[in-house]
C-alpha cells in the first residue's frame, strides 16, 4: 500500500498540472457577487400537519352549532394542553400504554384534570359503546346535556412511535363535531 501512495505521489510531482478556474460570468444589470435563488414547492402530500398550523374554529362566527343547543369548543383548550405537556414531559415521553402500562396516562388523566377545573365538561372519549374503553391519545369536550354530542382533540401526536419514528408530541387537532359518540368524565 505504501508502495502505491508513493507511486502516486511520484507521478502527481512530476506531472506539469495547470489547473484553471474560469471567471465568474456577471450578467448586465447585476451586482457582482449577487445570487439568486428559487425554490419551487412541488410538494402535494395531504399529511395532516394540525400540530403545527393554527387550530381551526370548531363553529365559525356566524355558523350555529352542529346541533342545536351545542357549546362550541372552549379557546383556551390548546393552550392549557401545551402548556402542561411544557410542564411534564416526562409524560408526553411515556404516554404509551402498550409500552409504559397504566402509568401512561398520567398525561391524559392530569391534562384532563386541569382541564376540567375550569370546565367539567372535559373528558374521555370512550371507544366502545359501554364506554370501559376510553381512548388513549385524545380528549373530548361534552358540548350537549348528554353524553353525545362532544367536541374530539387529538392532543398526543405521532402516539406510540415505532423504531426510526419521531417521538410522541402535544398537538391540537381538532376533529369534526361528533353527535353519536360517547363522552365519560372518568376513566
Amino acid at each position: 500500500m505504501k508502495f502505491l501512495i508513493a507511486a502516486l505521489l511520484l507521478f502527481v510531482v512530476g506531472c506539469d498540472l495547470h489547473i484553471t478556474n474560469p471567471a465568474p460570468v456577471i450578467a448586465a444589470g447585476t451586482t457582482p457577487g449577487a445570487i439568486t435563488i428559487t425554490n419551487t414547492n412541488t410538494n402535494t402530500a395531504t399529511t395532516d400537519r394540525s400540530d403545527t398550523e393554527a387550530t381551526p374554529t370548531p363553529t365559525p362566527a356566524g355558523t350555529p352549532p352542529p346541533v342545536t343547543g351545542a357549546l362550541p369548543l372552549p379557546p383556551y383548550g390548546e393552550g392549557v394542553a401545551r402548556d402542561y405537556a411544557a410542564a411534564n414531559p416526562h409524560q408526553v415521553t411515556h404516554s404509551c400504554q402498550l409500552v409504559d402500562g397504566e402509568a401512561a396516562w398520567a398525561f391524559l388523566d392530569g391534562l384532563l384534570r386541569v382541564l376540567s377545573q375550569r370546565d367539567a365538561r372535559w373528558g374521555y372519549l370512550c371507544k366502545d359503546a359501554n364506554c370501559t374503553q376510553q381512548a388513549r391519545d385524545v380528549v373530548a369536550y361534552r358540548a350537549s346535556s348528554g353524553d353525545t354530542g362532544i367536541w374530539i382533540v387529538d392532543v398526543l401526536g405521532n402516539h406510540c412511535p415505532g423504531p426510526g419514528d419521531s417521538p410522541t408530541m402535544v398537538r391540537w387537532g381538532v376533529l369534526p363535531f361528533e353527535t353519536t359518540r360517547r363522552w365519560i368524565g372518568h376513566r
